[in-house]
């Protein structure tokens, strides 16, 4: 059992660069990717239920969007072109199977057919499997699209009306609907924008970091450390009535509304009780906001993912527990370099110890932060 070694996969994940050989504007990285295509397969799935009378397992569906490309953190991230070479596409199909049942294997026993499914059967070519692979290939769209928006690059424009045209022939309702929502929807294209601009936020500003960090990475992590957490207590600690498919919903969207809010630091926001309720009010409001824009068949539960996304139920507090041990383990890997983080390390460790009691914070401080430190992320 190395499950610090699965988490050590989540928070690599950033540094499996994407697009870098054609000099993009924006940089992407495989969590950043990741976490946009877990939020866009949400959306898939509630339109595939809801608009198209298909009612998918939408857990499976986001779990795979948000693990598929784990195996990259092994690999690297292969050119598509390189993939489908008569010449290596075996021998790479191959090796990602391989990578990624490694990677499950390092997971507690009653975890491991949970997260098989999830990393190892990703895009398969079950019905979700190839929502998956079109998912993905809907993001790399959007990446395109901004890309030659606001840039003068060539390479993004071509691969952005390849890509598009693709999608247009998709088998997956939910994909074709999307795309012509893309054009006549302002308010699910401005939802679109702001998962795909969430990159851009930055997090921890005014301190010197080691690792750079920004809103659509951490969301990945938190989301992935959510699904981890609550089967963990599920089948490990038999801890009934979690709705994993909220967890996971709520952890993907907990941060969208910084898009428009931006990161205020968590000290300013918790200075006051007064400061901390208005706050609160104004995210919720921003965020309230921004369901209202899109059709309302989508209201019910993006409403409960962003406005409610750390509310009152178990699900809520999981996804509270995550943020808070991404800070940790953040902390924990730049206090070596700035002591300014072995402050906050400290802080938020006595925090957590002090209020928190579930199983999976008792497992995550016993089993795997010990192996988080800088010594052992890098290699």
């Amino acid at each position: 059992m190395k499950n610090s070694s699965f988490t050590n996969a989540i928070i690599q994940m950033q540094y499996v660069s994407r697009w870098k050989e054609f000099s993009p504007r924006y940089k992407d990285n495989a969590a950043s990717h990741s976490f946009r295509c877990a939020s866009i397969a949400i959306m898939a799935g509630i339109i595939e239920e809801r608009v198209f009378g298909n009612p998918l397992n939408k857990l499976q569906l986001a779990a795979r969007a948000l693990l598929h490309d784990l195996n990259e953190t092994v690999t690297g991230s292969i050119k598509y072109v390189t993939k489908k070479d008569a010449h290596v596409a075996d021998h790479i199909r191959k090796l990602e199977n391989e990578v990624s049942k490694e990677i499950v294997s390092y997971l507690s026993r009653s975890l491991q057919p949970h997260f098989y499914d999830y990393i190892v059967d990703a895009e398969d070519e079950s019905y979700i499997g190839r929502l998956v692979q079109a998912v993905d290939s809907f993001d790399a769209m959007l990446f395109c699209m901004r890309e030659y928006e606001l840039d003068a690059n060539p390479y993004f424009a071509s691969k952005y009306e390849q890509l598009r045209t693709e999608l247009a022939a998709s088998s997956c309702p939910s994909i074709v609907w999307l795309l012509q929502a893309l054009d006549t929807d302002a308010g699910v294209r401005q939802f679109l924008d702001h998962i795909l601009n969430l990159d851009l936020i930055e997090r921890w500003g005014g301190s010197f970091n080691l690792i750079p960090d920004n809103d659509a990475t951490h969301s990945f992590r938190v989301a992935a450390m959510s699904l981890f957490n609550g089967l963990l207590e599920t089948e490990r600690f038999g801890r009934p009535g979690i709705d994993l498919y909220k967890l996971l919903g709520k952890s993907v969207m907990h941060d969208i509304v910084e898009g428009v809010s931006g990161d205020v630091a968590s000290p300013i926001k918790k200075s006051s009780s007064v400061i901390r309720e208005a706050f609160e009010r104004y995210e919720q409001e921003v965020a309230r906001k921004m369901v209202e824009q899109l059709p309302s068949f989508f209201h019910d539960e993006m409403m409960d993912f962003l406005v409610n996304a750390k509310d009152d139920t178990y699900e809520g507090e999981l996804v509270d527990i995550a943020d808070k041990l991404d800070a940790l383990i953040k902390s924990n890997l730049e206090m070596r370099n700035n002591p300014h983080y072995g402050e906050k390390y400290y802080g938020q460790l006595v925090h957590i110890q002090h209020h928190y009691e579930n199983p999976c914070v008792i497992f995550f401080l016993a089993y795997i932060l010990h192996d988080l430190t800088y010594d052992h992320f890098v290699r």
